[in-house]
């Protein structure tokens, strides 16, 4: 059955002659480089192999490589740019991916009448006709092209980033965070090719479910949680608990390491300085209700977010 593609047959009913789909790959990758490529297909295209056309990542690796090769030597043109990780970190994903699409479009020759871009924005820096499409890689032809062409090259960066950095699985997770990635990343820290932002918000992520986890053991301990990130001039605690004889101010340590440490490895003295003057400073804003403490709850987690233990430090620094 011969499949149709609404949105490029009516354009080519206009007499417009020149399609160019964009589309990318790795938006969402740890490491590695973000790929966008772009396609132009001839009018009204019948090839055998168009009917197979799909989003990349719902075609197997072997039937990807096969439809790669026929776009690459059946199309129009053929255009490829990409954006290391350090320039994703500079930018930002959301701009580095509009960029490498741009790129991608102005090295197509020839250039094309109009150019349909998957998902929601266009590209600013292209002054070229355009169309925004969601979910375009399953609406048009050259997007779902534009799709193979970059999956299929930056699974290519991948597996050679692999031969420089064999530790973090790159030629099976191609730089996505999978649980056996994340280990590595624990265990062996960041490669040169890891996004340094990314690995950032998910540090973020795991903080905010460490403190979650503290805040459900300290009540299941029998604490009453008065405050979650309490803030004052001085800094912020993340929680303030009370059991009916203590008014404990909470630092929530996340651990990815199968040791915990002391104390002492948790807070500098910068840091017990501040802890102190949160506390006072809560005191005198709130009054005192129980015997003041600093306490600290450790929870070790493992890259997937999984509470693996909790431990609570209480007094772990003096004062206030």
């Amino acid at each position: 059955m011969k499949r149709s593609w609404p949105i490029e047959e009516s354009l080519w009913l206009e007499g417009v002659r020149l399609i160019g789909g964009i589309d990318e790959a790795g938006r969402g990758s740890l490491a590695g480089p973000i790929v966008a490529a772009a396609v132009i297909l001839p009018p009204m295209p019948s090839f055998p192999w168009i009917s197979q056309l799909d989003d990349s990542k719902e075609l197997t690796p072997k039937v990807r490589k096969e439809l790669y090769s026929h776009i690459l030597k059946d199309a129009v043109a053929v255009a490829v740019a990409s954006l290391p990780p350090e320039e994703i970190d500079r930018r930002g994903i959301f701009r580095a991916t509009l960029a490498a699409m741009a790129q991608a479009a102005k090295n197509l020759s020839p250039q094309p009448d109009i150019l349909l871009i998957d998902g929601p924005w266009p590209l600013p820096e292209v002054e070229i006709r355009q169309m925004a499409i969601i979910d375009g890689d399953a609406r048009c032809c050259s997007v779902a092209c534009a799709s193979i062409v970059a999956k299929v090259e930056r699974d290519r960066m991948m597996e050679e980033l692999h031969r420089l950095a064999p530790g973090y699985g790159f030629d099976r997770n191609k730089g996505y965070g999978t649980l056996a990635h994340w280990e590595a990343v624990r265990s062996l820290g960041p490669s040169p090719w890891h996004r340094r932002s990314f690995l950032s918000r998910r540090a973020r992520e795991l903080g905010q479910i460490a403190e979650d986890a503290a805040a459900l053991y300290l009540a299941q301990q029998g604490w009453r949680i008065l405050e979650r990130n309490y803030r004052t001039r001085h800094g912020e605690i993340d929680l303030v608990a009370w059991d009916g004889r203590w008014l404990a101010f909470v630092e929530v340590k996340a651990r990815m390491t199968n040791a915990y440490g002391g104390p002492e490895e948790a807070f500098t003295l910068a840091k017990r300085r501040r802890l102190r003057e949160v506390a006072e400073a809560y005191l005198q804003e709130k009054g005192v209700c129980g015997e003041p403490r600093i306490d600290a709850v450790l929870v070790r987690l493992s890259w997937g977010g999984d509470v693996v233990a909790v431990e609570h430090l209480p007094g772990a620094v003096e004062g206030p």
